[in-house]
């Protein structure tokens, strides 16, 4: 029985690596299957339900209690990842969803994924390195790093499975296959068309920090702006602009319901105050499905102000709210801007880094130790 795990943000480079596995996969010994999970509970059922001598495991969404149990194993795991502005592109393009809520989606798997930042046997394939290596290299790469069983004939057909290079001579690379491959649903990196012009500028706010990798903290804060928020006076509409305080005391915006990975943060609210408010006060509330941080804050008078909150987020398939409230009644006065930043300051545990990304045959990336599987047993869970 071999028992491959992997993991990805949606998008073509984890498409392909499934893709990619499942052709080795197929080279060994006995049937091969396919499962995707996001829960403990799901792996076990897959577990003890499976009727294939080997299986594969894949998630773009493992939940906290998945990830720990995997982690506890020495078993070596592949994550495949792309600059999520292009895994956000691939998902317009492969889908009839409605772009926000694509975004939404991505922000919780670049948090779900993220928690596997601290095993030291995760094994990241980044599109930005591997993207112009050849096929074979790559297969051969997969093969060492995973301790497959496999002959050279074996990767060679693979290899001709994904790339169509019957004859060996003229192998294509990751990206020249993946175009062949995927046609109108490929997109070489950066090419963002597919984003519409009202969402690109949240995207790239709110993904940017992660361009370099997501198994690392955010490279610089998250950035939540305005039009990102939905309005409480016009509910599940997002906020257009200035936000009219006139009228009673009441929740004036909400929002975003993106996705932070696990760890210490503080937010970072900036407000610029139009009119006097005449002590107008705010109530600003962090939510997932418990409360995890409020405060109170007076302006002093018109003009922009900066207040900040520490909370804590453990649970990253849980989407953040905030909420905006004003305490009492109002007959003039305006928010003229309002955006929020998400600074990580600590993960909840330390540990290892992960290994660096390998990109060709003489960089295995991987330890020596024969890897062990993760034993489905009842005292785990």
């Amino acid at each position: 029985m071999t028992l491959l795990v992997t993991f990805g943000l949606p998008g073509m480079m984890f498409t392909w690596g499934r893709t990619a596995l499942g052709a080795l996969a197929a080279e060994l010994p006995g049937t091969c299957g396919m499962v995707e999970v996001q829960t403990l509970e799901q792996l076990r059922e897959a577990w003890a339900s499976r009727k294939t001598d080997n299986l594969i495991v894949v998630s773009s969404y493992p939940d906290a209690e998945l990830c720990a149990f995997l982690m506890k194993s020495r078993m070596p795991y592949l994550a495949f990842v792309e600059n999520p502005l292009d895994s956000l592109a691939w998902m317009i393009r492969t889908t009839n969803s409605d772009a926000v809520p694509l975004l939404r989606a991505l922000s919780a798997s670049i948090s779900c994924v993220s928690q596997l930042q601290t095993y030291a046997r995760l094994i990241p394939v980044n599109r930005n390195t591997v993207g112009k290596v050849q096929v074979d290299r790559i297969l051969n790469v997969f093969v060492r790093a995973l301790k497959l069983d496999l002959a050279p004939e074996a990767v060679a057909r693979c290899t001709v499975k994904l790339s169509g290079a019957a004859d060996g001579t003229q192998i294509p690379t990751l990206e020249e296959a993946a175009a062949a491959s995927y046609g109108t649903a490929y997109g070489p990196p950066g090419q963002l068309s597919s984003i519409p012009a009202d969402l690109i500028d949240i995207a790239e706010d709110v993904l940017e920090p992660f361009k370099e990798s997501v198994f690392r903290p955010p490279s610089s804060a998250i950035r939540w702006p305005l039009r990102a928020f939905l309005s409480a006076d016009r509910l599940g509409e997002p906020v257009g602009g200035e936000i009219d305080l006139v009228g009673r005391a009441r929740c004036v915006i909400y929002g975003p319901y993106l996705h932070l990975p696990p760890g210490q943060w503080t937010a970072r609210f900036s407000m610029r105050i139009e009119e006097n408010l005449y002590g107008q006060i705010f109530m600003i509330e962090i939510h997932n499905s418990q409360l995890l941080g409020r405060m109170r804050v007076k302006p002093e008078s018109t003009g922009s102000f900066v207040a900040e909150l520490d909370f804590t987020a453990e649970v990253p398939m849980e989407a953040i709210e905030i909420r905006l409230f004003t305490e009492s009644g109002a007959i003039e006065g305006a928010i003229a801007d309002w955006s929020v930043e998400m600074l990580f300051r600590s993960h909840l545990e330390q540990g290892e880094k992960p290994e660096t990304v390998i990109a060709d045959e003489e960089n295995p990336g991987h330890d020596a130790t024969e890897p062990q599987a993760p034993t489905m047993s009842a005292a785990d869970h």
